[in-house]
């Protein structure tokens, strides 16, 4: 179901904008109940103004606080919601049911003036079509291409499988769409492909028990620290906002200080480097390392390859103090993951020092279990048609 504003299909003086009754037969061919939020005097005036032939496509909800607890219960029967907003009690109804907003201020004509609170934290949409490709990636997400626990302190998962190797020519299509905007800067991605992976990515964060308890949200600095409007990014921060979760101020949990020589080099060097080279180019944020002390903190990267990322940022943000750290990512490449051992020795904030201990390669025909979901591609091939 989306929620959406009063104002899309009326006008101040609740006046029908006749023209409109079209996104409700859009939303009512692709199966999408479609409900007005307004207040009860204002739903008493709208109810007689709706054509009869609209009213099983057009809903009325009142903000009462009951109908509010009956959506959160709804959500965790597994019922997906969405509101399309415009006014500041939009964005407030839509973050204490904790359901994505959507900013219709690219399709607005000067009509109506978009809030500041929606046009700060609602998503940009460029079409109606959009908000339901949007509930539809939400859909296809069912389970993880890689996942692994280390004594319930420690997890990593990855949603899709990134390799492209001897893969099939679609396939390999849609995973470098994701890539190529998943890594991309602000000139050459596509807000419509980034809003089909943050649905992919609220799936799991919203059903998968690892994330229940998460305090904080960080993603895994860019090699470049200049470089901190990244499309992780941007998917950390409306799942946090949607999560309502923290740090709600300051910058970046885990802060690049320096440049590092980008990771895309020889496997062989890779290996050898380990987590070496972002201990050399990372730290806490001094703004939050006194808040990150029994804290569960979720970090998100674009991708994984041998886990040495994943690896930097375990040991960094228990050396902070962190209660249990999970780490997710998009994709993962290769099918190895090292977990490794380093001796912190500092204050993570500032200035440390490291040595590397030992390390175990974890892979599928090594350990004899399971970590990866071979069927995922057949996930990936679900999201042909929204890409």
């Amino acid at each position: 179901m989306i929620f959406i504003s009063k104002l899309i299909f009326f006008t101040e003086d609740n006046e029908l904008i006749e023209g409109n009754l079209q996104i409700a037969d859009l939303f009512d061919t692709q199966d999408v109940y479609l409900a007005i939020v307004a207040r009860q005097s204002t739903i008493n005036i709208l109810k007689s103004k709706i054509p009869k032939e609209y009213t099983e496509k057009i809903k009325l909800v009142n903000r009462s606080s009951q109908n509010k607890d009956t959506i959160r219960n709804l959500k965790e029967k597994g019922a997906i919601f969405g509101f399309i907003g415009i006014v500041e009690e939009d964005a407030i109804f839509s973050f204490n049911c904790k359901m994505p907003l959507f900013n219709p201020e690219r399709l607005s004509s000067g009509r109506v003036m978009i809030s500041e609170k929606v046009k700060k934290y609602g998503l940009p949409i460029m079409e109606f079509q959009n908000v339901i490709d949007c509930l539809k990636a939400f859909e296809v997400h069912k389970d993880n291409y890689f996942q692994i626990s280390f004594e319930d302190k420690f997890s990593v998962v990855s949603l899709n499988n990134a390799n492209t190797y001897y893969r099939p020519e679609e396939e390999v299509r849609i995973k470098e769409i994701f890539e190529t905007n998943l890594k991309g800067d602000v000139s050459s991605r596509d807000q419509r492909i980034l809003l089909l992976l943050l649905f992919h990515l609220i799936n799991e964060v919203t059903t998968n028990n690892f994330f229940d308890n998460v305090d904080y949200w960080g993603t895994f600095p860019s090699s470049n620290p200049e470089n901190t409007d990244t499309s992780i990014s941007f998917l950390k921060e409306a799942v946090r906002v949607l999560i309502n979760g923290g740090p709600r101020t300051g910058p970046e949990i885990l802060i690049r200080h320096s440049p590092m020589q980008a990771k895309h080099t020889s496997g062989a060097l890779r290996l050898n480097n380990k987590s070496d080279k972002d201990f050399d180019t990372l730290i806490v944020n001094p703004n939050l390392i006194n808040r990150i002390k029994g804290k569960v903190i979720c970090i998100i990267d674009d991708y994984i390859t041998n886990g040495y990322s994943a690896e930097s940022a375990k040991h960094l943000l228990f050396a902070a103090g962190a209660k249990e750290v999970v780490f997710i990512s998009i994709g993962k490449f290769g099918k190895r993951y090292y977990s490794t051992n380093y001796e912190i020795k500092g204050d993570v904030s500032e200035k440390f020092s490291y040595k590397f201990t030992n390390e175990t390669l974890y892979t599928d025909k090594l350990s004899g279990e399971m970590f990866y979901n071979y069927d995922n591609d057949v996930e990936i091939l679900n999201f042909s048609n929204l890409v």
